[in-house]
């Protein structure tokens, strides 16, 4: 019997073994057959939008000298978006000519409304979430159409400044690749409307111009702030010996570096000539928060000698995110700080309010140079405007340019869509509503956890949703009882702790999810995998460290001067 066993096992390995090569014989001699083209499957699928309608980040707005209705505001996700009735609609205009959806910069000429530039490559470079741009596109029809003008390269744009009076010479602030040293960063010059283009500030190939300002009183002066940055996986750099401050007085032909009064050490800064006072600048500068040098600036004399207002900390915190500065266009005294809050001060700097009425984390400032009360904002909700000095501002809740880290669905009728919101909060939506109608705000509400959520739930039965935000925190909540807790493997508060210190590593984005196989079973990845299978009353370590576990790279999140987000966004994680 033995015997026979072994024989018939035997045969059977032959008999695989032959098929087995029969096969790949038979394999070598078929050609390959061509991937499936999915754009087949889904052609006949067409995109609809669900919301929900509440903005996402701008980095980049402005309006239009002459025309009180209009002005554009660009995301750091969806492109080019313009209202034509003062914000009560907007509606995107970059679609279909746009090859990259985030935008830097954009800028349009007073001389003639129907020029506009646009600069691609968001300039408050976070690390989850930036995308690079593909360098400069136009409009000579007031962006009804556009043609790309060059500059590809550049990936990241800051600013573009046009000249008041000819809307064919324009300037571009490039910061460059984020990622790489680059050659394409500097400041660029263009006479010809884009046509063609000289780099005529140019430091070396990791620092970039992260803030340009024209004299508009007189635009052969430029001030140009060239910042040494980027980023590695695991830390910001914001700064260092190649920064400066830099003029001219040509027109860009030549530059100056202007020091007299400034720190020596100096990371993001921004600079701002005022209209109504060409001899007046300010600049704000990152600088060593150790030694107390960094603040707002103020030079009397066109740059030429420098002193300092303030070391006022609300203008300088998180300074690669913020660190944004503007000058009202009729009075020197009254400037404009974009940071965690929106900053002003109307005594020259030494005192400051917070303007309210819009979302947070500001980025940009336009100020109608003919009527300082009207301006447009943006900020991580999109854009504002305001006609009344910044007292009351145009809703953010009716443009669908959110950025969503991840989604899930739900198997339910119909079924729901569970993100989470960058600044915001985490969403569920539903997919369509039955009675008719169409979506509206009633179909969708907050879920678990923060904007960085991971949402995992029974997609059969999610009644008990889990949804993660930074720092390990976790939310569950029971949408049947309309009530939530926050849970955590290890309730430590892990802000401002260097990642080699702390006990869960966790990334920005730390993954949670249900298992399909075993019941109540979520899993939440740190350095290691923990599971729960309580709704996380109790965790338990079920992998050993998967990370490289480089202490080298565990240390602060930013240097020489920002320390970015510590304790939020570490490396060597799940």
């Amino acid at each position: 019997m033995i015997k026979n066993i072994f024989l018939f096992g035997l045969a059977l390995v032959i008999s695989v073994s032959v098929f087995a090569q029969k096969n790949k014989k038979e394999a070598a001699s078929t050609p390959a057959t061509s991937p499936a083209d999915f754009n087949s499957y889904f052609s006949p699928v067409k995109w609809r939008s669900i919301g929900p309608f509440r903005g996402g980040r701008s980095v980049a707005s402005t309006g239009v000298v002459g025309d009180i209705n209009s002005y554009y505001m660009g995301t750091t996700g969806g492109g080019l978006w313009k209202t034509e009735d003062m914000g009560l609609s907007w509606k995107n205009i970059s679609d279909g000519f746009f090859k990259t959806g985030s935008v830097g910069a954009v800028a349009v000429a007073e001389s003639d409304p129907n020029v506009v530039y646009v600069g691609m490559g968001e300039h408050a470079v976070r690390g989850v979430m930036t995308h690079h741009g593909d360098g400069v596109y136009k409009s000579t029809d007031a962006g009804k159409t556009w043609k790309k003008i060059g500059l590809d390269l550049t990936q990241h744009i800051a600013r573009i400044a046009i000249h008041p009076k000819d809307p064919n010479i324009v300037f571009v602030a490039a910061q460059g690749a984020l990622y790489e040293h680059s050659t394409d960063r500097g400041v660029f010059k263009s006479t010809d409307g884009g046509t063609t283009w000289n780099k005529v500030l140019y430091v070396d190939d990791k620092t970039g111009c992260v803030e340009l300002s024209m004299d508009m009183n007189n635009p052969r002066i430029l001030y140009a702030a060239m910042t040494e940055y980027g980023r590695l996986p695991w830390k910001v750099i914001s700064g260092g010996p190649t920064s400066g401050m830099y003029k001219s007085t040509d027109g860009g032909e030549t530059w100056k570096k202007i020091q007299k009064g400034l720190p020596t050490e100096l990371g993001k800064m921004a600079v701002a000539v005022c209209r109504s006072n060409s001899e007046r600048v300010y600049a704000l500068i990152e600088s060593d928060s150790d030694k107390e040098k960094g603040g707002l600036f103020v030079s009397n004399n066109a740059g030429e000698n420098w002193s300092r207002v303030t070391n006022d900390h609300r203008l300088l915190q998180r300074a690669w995110y913020y660190i944004e500065l503007f000058t009202d266009p009729k009075n020197d005294n009254t400037i404009y700080v974009m940071s965690a809050p929106a900053l002003r001060s109307e005594d020259g700097g030494k005192t400051w309010e917070n303007l309210s009425g819009t979302h947070g984390d500001f980025h940009d400032l336009w100020i109608n140079p003919n009527d300082p009360r009207n301006m447009v904002i943006s900020n991580d909700g999109g854009a504002g405007i305001s006609v009344n000095y910044g007292k009351t501002w145009s809703t953010q809740d009716n443009m669908p340019t959110a950025q969503f880290y991840r989604i899930n669905v739900d198997n339910t009728f119909p079924y729901q869509i569970y993100a989470g919101q960058q600044d915001n909060s985490s969403v569920v939506i539903k997919s369509r509503e039955l009675g008719g109608g169409g979506i509206t705000t009633a179909s969708w509400t907050s879920s678990a956890g923060g904007e960085s959520a991971f949402l995992a739930f029974n997609p059969d039965d999610p009644r008990y949703v889990m949804g993660g935000s930074y720092q390990g925190t976790i939310e569950v909540i029971d949408t049947k009882a309309h009530a939530g807790t926050n849970v955590m493997p290890a309730p430590i508060q892990y802000l401002g702790m260097d990642a080699k210190d702390i006990k869960y590593r966790y990334n920005w984005n730390a993954p949670i999810i249900w298992s399909k196989h075993e019941p109540n079973a979520f899993y939440h990845g740190s350095q290691l995998l923990l599971k729960t299978t309580d709704m996380g009353v109790t965790w338990k370590e079920v992998s050993p460290d998967l990370t490289r576990n480089e202490k080298s790279k565990q240390g602060k999140g930013g240097g020489p001067y920002t320390n970015e987000a510590v304790g939020a966004e570490n490396y060597g994680t799940l």
